[in-house]
């Protein structure tokens, strides 16, 4: 299974996005914050929020077409998206992640250029190849966060609503196989982000287990040029 990387809609995303400097995105793997970081500086700082998971498990899904956006319709069309993906290599795998990034920045544009960005905009997560972000926006616009200490397995049983995914992948043919997939993926992801967030000059920030939500926070602000909407 190959998937081919669209290049010609990252550059349309550039095209369109070069202008925009105060679109921020916030990567990260999972258990590294980003969703309750992002939801905080939001809150705090006034700016609108754009949660890319929403989408691309949300509306996406009804508007990928065959012709722009042949990967992800290949994965909606799955009978079970999730044992789709978790049957894969993981080759296959990350060359799906860079192949369907392209489209879902394609659609976000399209949400973007109905929106007014006069206040800037917030966008939590969704991606994991930021080397790809980083064509289409300034690194200098995006911070991946961080938590090298924690294990896969440790992330995905932390509370009852991540635990929830094992009992979801436990309901796949052969579940202990794609158990140990799906960890193992996890934890590739993780390695990617913070690997080409590395390569593209992308800053990274790790919170420590005592730092407050409210001070990581502004650290991560601080970093992204943000902080003075606070003060």
């Amino acid at each position: 299974m190959k998937f081919a990387v669209n290049k010609a809609l990252l550059a349309d995303a550039k095209e369109s996005l070069r202008e925009q400097k105060n679109i921020y995105w916030i990567l990260g793997g999972a258990g590294s914050g980003k969703s309750t970081l992002s939801k905080f500086l939001s809150e705090k700082l006034g700016i609108p929020l754009y949660d890319m998971d929403t989408h691309i498990y949300g509306d996406y899904h009804g508007r990928f077409t065959e012709k722009r956006h042949p990967v992800n319709k290949a994965w909606a069309n799955a009978e079970n998206g999730l044992a789709w993906m978790l049957n894969m290599t993981w080759e296959e795998f990350h060359n799906f992640n860079q192949a369907a990034l392209p489209e879902y920045v394609h659609l976000l544009v399209e949400d973007l250029e109905a929106i007014n960005l006069d206040k800037g905009i917030l966008i939590d997560g969704g991606i994991v190849n930021p080397a790809l972000i980083a064509e289409v926006i300034s690194p200098r616009q995006i911070i991946c966060l961080a938590r090298p200490e924690r294990s896969s397995a440790e992330i995905w049983t932390e509370n009852d609503e991540r635990s929830s995914m094992k009992e979801y992948v436990f309901q796949l043919p052969n579940p202990e196989k794609m158990w140990r997939n799906f960890l193992e993926f996890d934890k590739l992801i993780t390695e990617t982000l913070i690997t080409e967030s590395q390569e593209s000059n992308i800053a990274i920030a790790s919170r420590k287990e005592s730092e407050s939500v409210e001070y990581f926070s502004e650290r991560v602000a601080r970093k992204l040029g943000i902080w003075h909407q606070a003060e």
